[in-house]
């Protein structure tokens, strides 16, 4: 069963204005397959009868973020892209401790299975001599909600721990009957929640914000709105990480872009938005 010209525009624009995903003409075959399987999944036989039920308010809301869900690419891993890390843990972090509050946030946005947010506080403990006596939260969001369900019960296989120092596993890992499990220290300071990136996230004051590999979803007009959301959320000198294929040139003039061995981020330097 091909997916006609008409459809997709249906499907594409049902995604984009649900999630601000753009779909473009060159990815149908993509959609067509992942569509094809929600329809097997709901016993549908049609993709016109699977767009009437995916677009009912009461009956497919579920289903439609499910559908958001099947289109977007969780991948992964701990520490990703090292020398963005090394950035974080040996510059950022030891600067952002000079602050005359104790108080630190981060906010993984698009954090897929946790590895990202576990990673990043996992980066703040290693920095703080008495990271009790700090307030320190990672707030960790993500449009699906089974890769949240998954990342909250931060568990992971031995393939999924390569990226991770001998030291840390020792640290901030339980090992349980071949599988790694997230010490309490680690998840107590990592909070999960749905969001979606289209919509606003009310949150301020935030000392660096991690979003990689998300904008290349969204179409130029979407990754400007999205840019403006996290000036707000940020504090002025706070941080924006974003993926190594992803760039504010064009985007945004209130950041100042910062290379230094190997890793780079963006830091906000202005207020007024």
């Amino acid at each position: 069963m091909a997916l006609s010209d008409d459809e997709f525009k249906l499907f594409s624009h049902l995604v984009y204005n649900e999630s601000g995903i753009l779909i473009r003409e060159e990815k149908k075959e993509y959609l067509q397959v992942r569509l094809q399987k929600r329809l097997q999944a709901n016993q549908l036989s049609s993709f016109y009868r699977y767009y009437k039920f995916v677009t009912n308010k009461q009956e497919g809301q579920r289903e439609l973020l499910d559908l958001v869900d099947s289109l977007t690419v969780n991948e992964t891993s701990f520490f990703r892209n090292l020398p963005q890390f090394d950035l974080f843990s040996k510059k950022i972090i030891p600067a952002l401790t000079m602050k005359t509050e104790k108080k630190l946030r981060f906010w993984s946005a698009g954090c897929s299975r946790g590895q990202e947010p576990y990673s990043i506080a996992m980066s703040v403990l290693s920095q703080l001599d008495a990271a009790n006596e700090w307030d320190i939260k990672v707030l960790a969001s993500d449009i699906s909600l089974r890769v949240l369900d998954s990342a909250q019960k931060g568990t992971y296989t031995e393939q999924e721990m390569e990226c991770v120092l001998p030291e840390y596993r020792t640290a901030y890992f339980d090992k349980i009957d071949g599988s790694y499990h997230v010490k309490p220290l680690v998840r107590k300071l990592v909070v999960f929640d749905y969001h979606n990136l289209k919509h606003d996230s009310a949150l301020t004051g935030m000392d660096a914000i991690f979003c990689r590999n998300v904008m290349i979803y969204f179409d130029l007009e979407g990754q400007k709105r999205l840019v403006e959301k996290f000036t707000r959320s940020l504090a002025v000198g706070g941080f924006l990480f974003l993926g190594h294929a992803e760039s504010l040139q064009g985007l945004s003039n209130k950041f100042k872009y910062i290379f230094q061995d190997k890793g780079t981020v963006y830091q906000k330097i202005e207020d007024n938005v």
